[in-house]
Parts: C-alpha cells; sequence; structure tokens
C-alpha cells in the first residue's frame, strides 16, 4: 500500500484497494464465507474482521449486501504513531483536499491497543486536529465535525504504535437497516440476527423449500431478516446514507450499477415465514418495521404463546428451521420453569424441525432437554451468549387418545427416559448427599404436566397397563410370604413408560411413580403424553385412589437442590410396617420418601442380626436401619447425618418404636468428620459390633471444607470405620454408584487383617430384580 493517494493515481488506486470488513467477535468465519458468496476475491479472516480486495467496486458490494459485516473500511495509509505527535505527523501526511471539501463535514472513530497512546478520545482528537489544522493552513478554513452522517469518515487503529489510517466506507454501523421504528425489551442487533441465521442454516433451509417459524418473534428482527434472504433483498437498499456517499474518492455511476443490480435481484419469498408472540405490542412493532422493510406480505405474525399451537400455515410443514431469541433471564425472565416448559411446547408442535436458540450462555437452557449443541458464541447487549442448534426428536407412531385430566394436581418434571441412562435409579440413595445445606425449604421449580392438545401425539396405554398386572401377579406369592407392606411393582420395564412405580399398604394404598429423566434425545413432548397415558389408567389398574398416587421425577440435582421440598399443593405422610416397625413416609414433600426400598434386605440383615449389639448408623438419612436394629434388640445404636430434616425424621422414626433416647442416639454432624473424632481416644467396650456405611456417590457440603466423592475416598472412609468397628464385627459396605469399583487395596492388601465378602447378588430383593445394578454391597469382616 502507498503511503498515500495522490491527485493523480486516486481513482487508478482505488480500483484495486485492499479492503477490510469489521464484525462482531465470533463472527468472522461467518462474514468470511458471506463476502466469498458474494463473489469477492481474497477473503481472509484478520482480526476482529475479514480482509477482500476488489477496490471501490468490491467495498459497494459489502455495504450493500453484507448482512454480518459492521463497517466496510478502505485503509488509506499506514506507519509508526508511538507518541501524539507522531499520529499527528502522520495523518498530515494525507492530502485531505483530495477526501473532503473545506465546506464538507468530518468525524473520526479512533481504536488503540498495546500502544503508548491509550486514551481513544484523545487519539481521535488528535487526529481530527492534524486534518483541520491542514485545511487552516492552506485555505484559513476547515471542515465541520458532524457525529452522526459527516461526508467524510476517518477510522483510525493502533495497534503495537503503528497506526492504520482508513476510510470509514459504511460511514455508521451497517446493522442499521433503515426498517427498525421499534425494538421490543431486548432486540438483537440486525447484522447478529443475520449471523444466527446464517449458523443455523437458513440458506439451506431456503434452498430445500423448508418454511421457518419464530415463537418468541418479539420486534421481529430475525423474522425480517430471514426474510430479506428469503427475497435476496440487499440489507442496505433501505439505508438512505452511506459513508462514501460524501466522500470525494465516490464514484457515483458504479454505485448506481450495483445499486440496481441489487434491486433486480428481489424476488417473492419461495416459502413460509412465520411469527408470534404473547405480547400483542411485540407483534405491532414487528408488524410496522415489517411495514417499513417493504416485507409485510411475506411474513405471517399472531398473537400467540409459545405453547399454543403452530400456526396453521405451518400445518403441512413436517420439516422446517425454528429459530427464536428466547429470554435471557438476566433481563426478562427466562428460568427454569420457563426453559422446561419451552422444550416441551417444541417437542409438541415442531418435533422434526431443525432448532436454533439463541439464549445468554448462563441461562438453564439445559431444562429444555432438547438435543442441541453449541454452535456459535456471541455477545448481545453485554451479555456472553450462544446459539445452539440441533434437531427436535420426532414423536413415534403411537396413536391412541390421552385422558388429557391425567395426574392432576400432581407435581414433578415432565420427561421420560431409559433406565440407566447415567441417573439414580429411583427409590435408591444414590443422589443422597451429606449436603449441610439441606434444611431450605424454599420450593423446588418444578415443571407441570403439559395439558394442552394432543391430536398429534396419542399414546396407547394398554401394554404398560397389562405389564403391570403382571407385575402383581408375579409378586403376589412372595409378597405374601414376605410380609413386605411396600414394595416396587415396575421400573421401567417398557422402555417407552420409563418410570419406577413403588406401592406402599399404610391406612390408604399409595402409588409413588418415579419418572427418570428424559435424556435430551427423546421428543419431550411425547414423553409427557406417554406420562398422562400411564397416569390416567394407573387408579383402575392398581385399584387406588387418584389422590393417593404421587408422581416425582428422578433427574441429575447438585448442592441444596438435592434435599429442596418440592411443590405440592399439601402434605401426604403415613405410617407403613417393615418387620413390625412403624415408618413414616412422606409421598409428596421431597424426591426420596424417606424409606429406600432397594436396601431392605440389609435392614433384614441389621433386624436379625442385632441382638445385643451396638449398632452404627453412617448417612443415617430417617434411620430406618436404625429402627431395625431397635427392633432386633440392639443394646444401643448410634446414628449420623448432616440433614437437621432427616435427623428429626430419624428421631421421630426411634421414638414411634420405642427406642430409649439415652440409648440410641441421633448426632447431627458430617459425617467424615465425626469418623475423625470418633475413633480418639475410643475405649474398646464403645466400639460397635455391626456397622452400616451407605454414603451418597457425591456431596459438596458447605459445612466442611473437602467434598465427597465414593470412589475416590471409599478406601479413607472404611479404615475409619474398621478403627471403631469391634473384633467379630462386621462393616456393612454399600452404595447406588453404577460405575463403582471396589478398591482392590481392601481386598489384596493383608495388613488391614479383614476379610471382604461380595453380597451384591444378595442384596436385591425378588422386587427389585428386574434391575440388578440398582446398588452394590459387601461385608466387611473383621476378625
Amino acid at each position: 500500500m502507498p503511503n498515500s493517494f495522490s491527485s493523480s493515481d486516486l481513482s487508478a488506486t482505488l480500483r484495486h484497494a485492499e479492503l477490510y470488513a469489521t464484525c462482531g467477535s465470533g463472527l468472522e468465519h461467518l462474514l468470511a464465507d458471506e463476502l466469498r458468496e458474494l463473489g469477492l476475491e481474497h477473503v481472509q479472516s484478520a482480526g476482529a474482521g475479514v480482509r477482500f480486495s476488489g477496490g471501490l467496486a468490491a467495498g459497494y458490494k459489502a455495504c450493500l449486501w453484507s448482512r454480518v459485516a459492521n463497517r466496510v473500511l478502505i485503509p488509506i495509509h499506514q506507519g509508526a504513531a508511538a507518541t501524539p505527535e507522531a499520529l499527528y505527523e502522520l495523518v498530515q501526511e494525507i492530502d485531505w483536499s483530495l477526501h473532503v471539501d473545506v465546506d464538507g463535514s468530518l468525524a473520526v472513530d479512533f481504536f488503540t491497543a498495546k500502544s503508548a497512546i491509550t486514551h481513544s478520545q484523545y487519539g481521535a482528537l488528535k487526529v481530527k486536529d492534524a486534518v483541520v489544522d491542514q485545511f487552516r493552513e492552506s485555505s484559513g478554513r476547515r471542515p465541520d465535525v458532524d457525529r452522526d452522517t459527516p461526508d467524510l469518515r476517518i477510522n483510525v487503529y493502533l495497534f503495537r504504535d503503528k497506526a492504520r489510517i482508513a476510510i470509514d466506507l459504511s460511514g455508521s454501523s451497517l446493522h442499521r437497516r433503515g426498517y427498525r421504528d421499534a425494538g421490543g425489551l431486548a432486540p438483537l442487533k440486525e447484522n447478529l440476527a443475520a449471523a444466527l441465521l446464517l449458523a443455523a442454516g437458513w440458506p439451506a433451509a431456503l434452498e430445500q423449500g423448508q418454511p421457518l417459524a419464530d415463537p418468541m418473534c418479539g420486534s421481529g428482527t430475525l423474522l425480517i431478516e430471514a426474510a430479506m434472504m428469503a427475497c435476496r433483498q440487499a440489507p442496505g437498499l433501505l439505508r438512505d446514507y452511506f459513508g462514501f456517499m460524501g466522500w470525494k474518492g465516490h464514484d457515483e455511476a458504479l454505485w448506481q450499477d450495483i445499486l440496481l443490480e441489487a434491486r433486480q435481484a428481489v424476488r417473492p419469498s419461495p416459502v413460509a415465514i412465520c411469527g408470534s408472540d404473547h405480547d400483542r405490542r411485540a407483534i405491532d412493532n414487528c408488524r410496522q418495521n415489517l411495514q417499513n422493510a417493504g416485507l409485510a406480505d411475506v411474513v405471517s405474525l399472531d398473537v400467540a404463546s409459545v405453547s399454543d399451537r403452530r400456526p396453521p400455515l405451518l400445518d403441512d410443514a413436517p420439516e422446517g428451521l425454528l429459530i427464536s431469541n428466547p429470554p435471557y433471564g438476566e433481563r426478562l425472565a427466562g428460568d427454569a420453569r420457563f426453559y422446561a416448559d419451552l422444550g416441551s411446547s417444541l417437542s409438541r408442535e415442531y418435533a422434526g424441525w431443525q432448532c436454533a436458540l439463541f439464549t445468554a450462555e448462563a441461562a438453564p437452557h439445559a431444562r429444555a432437554r432438547l438435543p442441541l449443541s453449541k454452535t456459535l458464541k456471541a455477545t448481545n447487549g453485554g451479555i456472553d451468549c450462544v446459539l445452539l442448534t440441533g434437531e427436535i426428536p420426532r414423536a413415534g407412531k403411537a396413536r391412541l387418545p390421552v385422558a388429557s385430566h391425567a395426574a392432576e394436581g400432581q407435581d414433578g418434571m415432565p420427561g421420560a427416559a431409559e433406565t440407566g441412562a447415567g441417573l439414580a435409579p429411583a427409590g435408591s440413595s444414590a443422589d443422597m448427599s451429606a449436603d449441610s445445606e439441606a434444611d431450605s425449604d424454599s420450593p423446588h421449580p418444578q415443571a407441570s404436566l403439559y395439558r394442552g392438545p394432543r391430536e398429534a401425539l396419542e399414546v396407547d396405554a394398554t401394554p404398560f397397563a397389562n405389564r403391570l398386572k403382571k407385575n402383581l401377579r408375579a409378586l403376589k406369592g412372595w409378597k405374601k410370604q414376605s410380609g413386605v407392606k411396600a414394595y416396587r411393582v415396575y421400573d421401567s420395564d417398557l422402555p417407552e413408560f420409563a418410570v419406577a412405580i413403588d406401592l406402599f399398604e399404610s391406612e390408604q394404598l399409595h402409588c409413588v411413580v418415579q419418572e427418570y429423566q428424559a435424556p435430551s434425545t427423546v421428543n419431550r413432548a411425547m414423553a409427557e403424553a406417554r406420562l398422562e397415558a400411564l397416569m390416567a389408567v394407573l387408579p383402575e389398574t392398581l385399584n387406588v385412589e387418584s389422590d393417593c398416587v404421587h408422581l416425582k421425577v428422578r433427574e441429575v440435582k447438585s448442592g441444596t437442590q438435592q434435599y429442596e421440598k418440592l411443590q405440592s399443593a399439601s402434605s401426604s405422610v403415613s405410617l407403613v410396617e417393615e418387620f413390625g416397625a412403624q415408618l413414616e413416609v412422606n409421598f409428596t414433600d421431597y424426591l426420596d420418601t424417606g424409606l429406600f426400598l432397594d436396601h431392605r434386605p440389609v435392614r433384614r440383615y441389621i433386624w436379625k442380626n442385632s441382638q445385643g449389639k451396638r449398632f452404627l448408623n453412617l448417612f443415617a438419612y430417617t434411620a430406618t436401619a436404625t429402627v431395625a436394629s431397635v427392633m432386633g434388640g440392639a443394646s444401643s445404636s448410634v446414628s449420623v447425618d448432616t440433614s437437621n430434616r432427616y435427623c428429626q425424621w430419624a428421631m421421630r422414626n426411634l421414638d414411634r418404636n420405642g427406642a430409649a433416647q439415652q440409648l440410641h442416639e441421633v448426632v447431627r454432624q458430617d459425617v467424615i468428620s465425626w469418623l475423625e473424632h470418633a475413633s480418639v481416644g475410643i475405649r474398646e467396650e464403645a466400639l460397635f459390633d455391626l456397622i452400616l456405611l451407605d454414603p451418597p456417590t457425591f456431596s459438596n457440603s458447605s459445612a466442611v471444607e473437602d467434598d465427597w466423592n465414593v470412589q475416590r475416598d471409599h478406601v479413607s472412609a472404611i479404615d475409619a470405620c474398621l478403627k471403631l468397628l469391634a473384633p467379630g464385627g462386621t462393616l456393612i459396605f454399600s452404595n447406588n454408584y453404577r460405575r463403582f469399583k471396589l478398591s482392590p487395596e481392601l481386598t489384596e492388601d493383608d495388613t488391614r487383617g479383614i476379610r471382604v465378602e461380595e453380597r451384591n447378588s444378595w442384596s436385591i430383593d425378588r422386587d427389585f430384580q428386574r434391575n440388578p445394578r440398582i446398588h452394590q454391597c459387601w461385608f466387611i469382616h473383621k476378625p
């Protein structure tokens, strides 16, 4: 690049000059692809933008046609500018009379990075002084400054003390298309919306004749940009100002040729484009913006919620692109409940469609449970955002009417999943944690079952009902012989009905349905329809009152969520009998009932082998195992848990079954901390004959410095228990981590002097044999 353009070679140089287009961070590859599609040459990403060649014609074309660029610059000079004085001298090397008249106007944009001049406003002032001083010296007059629509906009970029001076051909940011009268509360910039459409595959969908929908369209930026692409309307056609229009290097004839070509390229949209929003004012704004853009007849608009049926215009469209910019949560209501309902609605109405959601990276978008992956990261309004794309799973083919009143008033997260999808088995203790924050009574946000139209998602629950009846018959003899009053009758036997069902024979028969969280590859609306179908047939199939059917969900939780109280209209608490004891169970308020049915064989063993023994129950939960030791004649016991709520529950269970408080102690403390101190100076007569160690898989209690990981920490915990175990005693170690591997150190190291007995098969009772991996169990004997 020459040091400056002279009057003799300005026109020739402009015909072949290299240019530079800027864009938002992370959008460079989209801009580069777009410029190549426009036929521009030598396109190459560089910094926060793209270089390309072709001179003035290429610059005009980029200004008129680029949907992603912010500005288009044509560099005219460069050089060292390590000081304000050097910058001033460098700017004065340019003959500015070739670019603007003395009676014209100018503006300066100055950007600096890693340079001695750090203040952009000071740098801009220095550049402006150099330009106007040159005019003053030659004519005694100077151009005016106009920040909005100057005849000449100068762009200076100073990096590592080297300045690049350019003419800004765009004049103002190219995202200003000229159609926006009003925006919603959080509108997208037009060029960002266009970038999202490109990244979401809208051009490919157009070629395939697929429609587009935005069910949360707001003021319509995505719709308008999509319509412009569909109509091949150049985004700059509506602008009445570009930076080159007052610049003396402007070639008006060349510009008019490019402008005419763009106008002739406009066509009717070949596909349907539909938008909706629950806010009528947003739709009014959108309609006005469409009118301004000349696209009022291209886009169909409706005032409708995202949970409503999709627009009738799209009824016959099995595929298409759904794109939307849902609430972020920072400024608009975009909480976990919102995203859960959003996933349900999209799964129901747009199964088989491509989906693209642009939202805050920190928003709880995972609660939508859609198989979306991060395609693009960008900043919008100072918020770090992400574009999530993928196909909404199809709904399947089952068709039979669904009772829409099913599970009315029940709590629980929608969805269904295959057993063993990486979650804890329903009714197990795998998700229980020694979390000291466990006493929060704040309601846990739960997504309610969708109860809208189901014409396209009808489910036949007859196979489920038949399997349930078959299981009941198979368990009848075992149940009568064992005297069991609380048992599992179904555990995802049919993959499409992925729930666990437990029955509790108390004053009334109660049924607890625990739904496994659906993987994102399962159509969420279909999962909900199946859930409603099975809930509808349960009362009649099981001969149980409908208000005694309780729905919950199994999903991965962390921190305080693991113990939070669930939302329910009213609590349902009852007593159930086990080995002659009366145990309190809560069917509504928490994820688990207070009685882990899969650990029944361990409790039975404790009941039969506790006579005259001291029993220690670690991670005691509601102390049902301790109650079993009391019923079996234990001389004393200690139950340790970090949760105040469950310690109180444990004491109620013990008191109800005649346990003397002075002999059967409940300790609220972190278990690992208690173990560290309990063995210090312990007398032999205080050692325990029988210990149950049933820890959670993970725990991140705020009451202790270190978190707990059963795979990593089980050896040290077992060693601590062995210090408290009397000679001849037994430590029962159990956990529900499906990938757990007992450390060889415990079985191969003879220095401990212990005998380890694997009891996995033994610990699985008749009603859990369809799911033998629900937990693992070992007896560790101390000679």
